[in-house]
């Protein structure tokens, strides 16, 4: 047998013979040599076995440590496509909203606000109705290609509109109803595929959490969004600056957005929708995709989960009593950002400072990403420590001051200069800072059960707000003449009708004071909410107890 141990490879004859040795031998020897013999043998095939132990141990070692060091190449090629990814989408998105901050000051109110009226109109419209459907049916990487395409017409339309003035109204507007698709489209695939590489770059690392992934490519993505943000919109400052007309401007910005749309087919492409629709349901896995059970389902279910989705804004809104009061947060920042794009950068900017051409305008609105950039690293640390609530109302805080400061100081031709405008645009990226993280997060607390419901209503909520608020521009006239000057918010607009800013300025303000007593009433729903949660958990945890002690017969 001990042959047979050590020589395990040996053949069977040799064996036979090996055991008919040892039982000859174990006939010879007395007891105690008997028991020294068979010590010696364990030893030898205990040190045997740790001998083969350590062989297998550094063999194992060596494969653990090969395929860590190729999974990390893996994720290291991963984290490169999310950065290549990351740049080509902001540099598209970043064409786009410094046209649109240039909208009104070149196009003129009458064209400009209704531009933008438009764009946010359907793309309201596009991210609630259509844009589910087009990312599940076309695969997270091929819906932003073609969200980046539409937007490459929105961008284009400028640069038409400048060179051929004749068509410069239809170029605009047909541009923003194409730019207005592709932006619902947009954002929603942009969600699809930063999931799905933070999957996959959390597969492919070793010991790597999902969470570690998806913090990491939300911090890198805000960064590169944020940045290229700032640099576009202050590109066309700097071109001007060195006697470059809009036409080439517009035609800067076009050629970015296509470049930047075509770089798309180089990055990786998952493919997870090709074959099978997705479905992620509450109680249906948790973090992985459900092609295996969803690879067959019917048409009829397919567009049942189409329609769930499309619907679940409004249902959501309908009967969660804390979405209603929620409103007025996201049409504060809706009307505000209308304000700001459409009477500030157009006639404000150009009265207070002289600027017929539009040269500032660019890198005042490039402020205010980089105060939005700034604040979003402060108020993350600040609500660590004193919550999401104050981050949130101190951004509804400087809504109201960038409306009120109109209110109290109304002649923009006289009273109005650089300073005033640095503090209106820096409270406008205070307010912007908030909207895009602390009320995010505040959502995706109070309406966990439908996070979708909840994300589409800051789009449906803030989308509407920004459309009534363009046209708000336009329709808000005021009569002409020589009794108009005693009224110092009826202002002449470049193109030389008078438009009453008091009413604008008002519904910003009074909006503000809404969304914060709105928040308050919608806090304290949430919070009966968590100690009816927490009392019906602690009668069932008593409810079980007494089970326990009545099985046991114990006698409370």
């Amino acid at each position: 047998m001990g042959i047979r141990q050590f020589n395990w490879y040996g053949s069977v004859t040799m064996d036979k013979i090996a055991d008919s040795n040892v039982d000859a031998r174990e006939e010879l020897l007395s007891p105690a040599e008997h028991n020294d013999d068979k010590n010696d043998d364990e030893g030898g095939r205990s040190s045997s076995i740790e001998m083969e132990d350590d062989d297998n141990s550094s063999d194992n070692d060596d494969d653990d440590d090969l395929g860590d060091m190729r999974r990390n190449m893996e994720a290291d090629k991963t984290f490169w496509n999310f950065i290549f990814m990351a740049m080509l989408f902001s540099a598209n998105h970043g064409c786009t909203v410094a046209c649109l901050g240039l909208a009104t000051s070149r196009f003129g109110v009458s064209i400009g606000a209704w531009q933008s009226g438009i764009l946010f109109l359907t793309y309201t419209f596009s991210a609630i109705l259509g844009a589910t459907y087009v990312v599940k049916s076309m695969g997270g990487r091929d819906a932003l290609i073609l969200g980046m395409t539409l937007y490459c017409a929105y961008v284009g339309c400028f640069m038409v509109a400048t060179l051929n003035v004749s068509i410069e109204t239809p170029a605009a507007i047909i541009g923003a109803f194409i730019g207005g698709v592709g932006g619902g489209f947009l954002w929603t695939a942009q969600g699809a595929y930063f999931t799905k590489t933070a999957e996959v770059h959390a597969m492919q690392k070793p010991r790597q959490h999902l969470g570690d992934s998806t913090s990491l490519f939300a911090g890198i993505f805000a960064f590169i969004y944020l940045a290229e943000e700032v640099i576009l919109r202050s590109l066309s400052t700097a071109l001007l600056s060195y006697g470059i007309q809009w036409g080439a401007v517009f035609g800067t910005y076009t050629s970015v957005a296509i470049v930047s749309t075509l770089g798309m087919f180089w990055i990786r492409n998952y493919n997870d929708n090709n074959d099978a629709i997705t479905i992620r349901e509450e109680g249906v896995g948790v973090g992985q995709d459900q092609t295996e059970q969803d690879s067959f389902i019917s048409p009829i279910d397919r567009y049942s989960v189409i329609l769930h989705k499309a619907t679940a804004t409004l249902r959501l809104l309908r009967q969660d009593a804390k979405m209603k009061y929620m409103i007025g947060l996201n049409a504060v920042f809706g009307f505000a950002s209308a304000f700001l794009t459409s009477y500030v950068n157009g006639e404000v900017v150009r009265v207070a400072l002289q600027d017929e051409e539009s040269k500032y305008v660019g890198i005042l609105t490039a402020l205010v990403s980089a105060v939005a950039a700034i604040c979003s690293l402060l108020f993350g640390v600040l609500s660590q420590r004193v919550g999401k609530g104050p981050v949130l109302v101190l951004g509804a805080i400087a809504f109201f001051s960038e409306a009120f400061l109109f209110i109290m100081v109304p002649n923009i031709s006289k009273q109005w200069g650089w300073e005033l405008l640095v503090v209106v645009y820096v409270l406008h990226g205070i307010g912007r800072s908030t909207f895009e993280g602390a009320l995010r997060a505040i959502f995706g607390d109070y309406f966990a059960y439908e996070k979708e419901g909840a994300f589409g209503n800051i789009i449906l909520q803030n989308g509407f707000a920004s459309t009534i608020g363009y046209f708000l521009t336009f329709l808000l006239t005021c009569s002409a003449g020589a009794n108009n000057n005693h009224n110092k918010y009826c202002v002449e607009y470049k193109d030389g009708s008078y438009h009453n800013v008091l009413i604008f300025e008002l519904i910003v303000a009074l909006t503000a004071i809404f969304a914060i007593l709105g928040y308050w009433k919608a806090s304290i729903l949430f919070q009966r909410e968590q100690q009816q949660q927490q009392s019906s958990q602690l009668e069932v945890d008593d409810g079980h107890t007494e089970l326990l002690e009545n099985e046991t017969g114990v006698v409370t």
